[in-house]
């Protein structure tokens, strides 16, 4: 009865084994970065690097949805109904910004955060519409990144959001 038992297992390992090989191709690929479409400007997500975020999230309920900027976010904000809250980079790694919408209210944390809210090709507006933790940290994106931000000033969280929804 063992050998059976053994054979039967030896046999199945081989057919998940051929499966495996055939579902990936016939070979081993390495771990892909997730990739996907920013729903409102319809460009791709910019990934996070070894040294900067770059990936908005907003979070409605179980749901997260990725956006390529912090403008893209708040946008589409409005089409949800209730609380949310965004996780918007920042300059500092593994350190987001957080917009919570609660009550109809904004809010950000840490308080002391400020946005750069320049007009900018949609291409680079990681760059042009991005959260910083506070005042200081603005001079310092602004000059590495003078090209594109010659003209930008700090935005608090209510002149960004007119910024993305300007009153009529």
């Amino acid at each position: 009865m063992k050998t059976v038992f053994h054979r039967r297992l030896f046999l199945s390992g081989i057919v998940a084994a051929v499966v495996g090989l055939s579902a990936t191709g016939g070979a081993l690929r390495p771990a892909v970065a997730h990739e996907a479409k920013c729903p409102v400007c319809k460009l791709d997500v910019v990934q996070d690097t070894e040294k900067l975020d770059n990936e908005v999230a907003l979070k409605f309920g179980r749901k997260r949805i990725e956006y390529r900027c912090v403008y893209c976010a708040l946008a589409d904000a409005k089409n949800y109904n209730g609380d949310l809250t965004i996780l918007a980079p920042s300059e500092v790694k593994a350190k987001p910004v957080t917009l919570a919408r609660k009550d109809g209210k904004w809010s950000a944390s840490p308080e002391t955060a400020v946005f750069v809210g320049q007009k900018v090709n949609h291409r680079s507006c990681q760059v042009g519409y991005r959260a910083l933790t506070n005042k200081d940290a603005f001079p310092k994106w602004v000059s590495a990144h003078q090209e594109l931000l010659k003209d930008a000033k700090p935005l608090t969280l209510a002149e960004m959001l007119e910024v993305v929804s300007p009153a009529k």
